[in-house]
């Protein structure tokens, strides 16, 4: 009787997981295997903006903020055309730089919820859980918003990197005008 039990119990035991949609085969392998590799490169965009440092980018700004308060406070009533020019390059690159630190951490946060969404998609899809005629619309949903997440991640790596060489540029010259008005002369 024992026997019969612990059989049948395990006879049921092994039609239940059989039975159940994750033991099934994929249907869907052109669909996971674009999710998985979607998943791949939101990896790599979230690996590149995490090499943005946002604390040297705020050190920049404020370095260009100071220079603009101290002009500010000598009450500076005209500028040569060139000193202009390079202060509002100077500020140009000042709000781009704060522009690209201020994304960095709201970016960083939904690389992370797209990379999971890809990852509970492909997993769900690979294993039969999503409804097929639904499949489609959830792989163009999520990997288009990972399209958008990547091309962010991009422009933004790019724009850093197209920025801070104008910055190391512009400081020394900036420096310069600045230790002139410091010593009451024109610029």
């Amino acid at each position: 009787m024992k026997y019969t039990a612990i059989t049948l119990s395990v006879f049921s035991l092994f039609v239940i997981l059989q039975n159940t949609s994750c033991m099934h085969g994929n249907k869907y392998v052109k669909e996971t295997q674009m999710l998985d590799s979607m998943q791949t490169i939101v990896g790599k965009a979230d690996s590149a903006v995490k090499t943005i440092d946002s604390v040297r980018i705020t050190g920049y700004a404020i370095h260009v903020m100071e220079d603009d308060q101290l002009i500010q406070m000598t009450h500076t009533d005209s500028m040569s055309p060139a000193a202009t020019a390079i202060f509002r390059n100077f500020n140009g690159v000042r709000w781009s730089l704060l522009t690209v630190a201020g994304k960095r951490g709201p970016l960083l946060a939904e690389l992370g919820k797209s990379k999971m969404q890809l990852n509970h998609l492909s997993h769900d899809i690979q294993h039969n859980l999503v409804a097929a005629d639904s499949v489609g619309f959830y792989v163009a949903f999520e990997t288009r918003k990972a399209s958008e997440l990547i091309q962010v991640s991009d422009i933004s790596v790019s724009e850093v990197n197209k920025q801070l060489p104008q910055y190391a540029a512009l400081a020394p010259k900036a420096d310069s005008l600045i230790s002139l008005l410091k010593n009451h002369k024109k610029i």
